[in-house]
């Protein structure tokens, strides 16, 4: 169930990740990283269709990376390597051209489209594929971090482009890199955002009481020293959803109206009662 529900992302992500290329990108020509980037740079010198040199990139880099990463980096990568251009294909067979005729509008969704789809795929532990892989080598083999390289591939790609571009086209391309990168960190982190909440008060026992069986809230007992005082004791530290927060924040200051509080927001939890159930039968 697991593995089909895996598949399904990574075959939506990148459905998704073609529909914003061909809707937004690619009508308005606004430059664009990836091997996407360089088939665009082929297809413009040398009229070569974008989809036939995605796959042609995306089929080296995929037996690049099954020698140098081995079977396991393979499987998570192949359904990439030929979805996405074959998506391409067809949605370049469909007249896009005014889908969207506001360029500024166009640039706004191409970048939340293609970081929606990429966002996916990335959360199902796969890759997009294409030039991404020799990042992953990299780190993999030099310890070089992937965003940089993938940072520094993208921006050479770009440059590329810009020589049969308009400096409107460049300006939107930059922008729409970093709002898909905005957009990525949101869909991996998409539901799995909780508030953790600290608290300190001398009637710690009290307030862990009520947020265990009252408000059916887990806690974890952390001890401190106090700095005025240098008084040990314990503090509660409890992680909920965002909708509970005000409920279990009254509830402690119901006991104790001085207690101390700090709220963060966190992007993700496991453990039991999040990622697994709270109750062992």
């Amino acid at each position: 169930m697991k593995k089909i529900k895996t598949i399904i992302l990574i075959i939506l992500g990148n459905i998704i990740l073609a529909f914003g290329v061909s809707a937004f990108m690619i009508p308005h020509h606004i430059i664009i990283g990836g091997s996407t980037g360089i088939a665009s740079f082929i297809n413009y010198y040398f009229n070569i269709p974008l989809s036939y040199t995605v796959m042609f990139i995306n089929v080296i880099m995929f037996i690049f990376g099954y020698m140098i990463l081995g079977k396991s980096f393979a499987l998570t990568t192949i359904i990439s390597t030929f979805i996405y251009p074959l998506c391409l294909e067809l949605f370049q067979l469909i007249d896009m051209t005014h889908f969207c005729d506001d360029l500024f509008l166009a640039g706004i969704y191409a970048g939340v489209i293609i970081g929606v789809g990429i966002g996916l795929v990335i959360k199902a532990g796969a890759s997009t594929g294409g030039m991404d892989i020799p990042s992953i080598i990299l780190n993999k083999k030099k310890g070089i971090s992937v965003g940089t390289t993938m940072n520094i591939s993208d921006t050479i790609i770009l440059i590329t482009q810009m020589s049969f571009s308009k400096t409107t086209e460049i300006l939107y391309g930059i922008a729409i890199v970093f709002v898909t990168s905005f957009v990525i960190n949101k869909v991996l982190t998409f539901g799995s955002s909780k508030i953790q909440m600290l608290i300190i008060s001398p009637r710690y026992n009290e307030i862990k009481y009520e947020l265990l069986h009252h408000l059916d809230n887990g806690v974890t007992m952390i001890k401190i020293e106090t700095g005025m005082n240098e008084e040990s004791q314990n503090a509660v530290m409890a992680v909920m959803s965002n909708r509970k927060m005000n409920t279990v924040k009254q509830a402690a200051l119901k006991i104790d109206s001085h207690a101390f509080i700090t709220v963060n927001q966190i992007n993700e939890v496991s453990g039991r009662g999040f990622s697994f159930d709270r109750y062992v039968e």
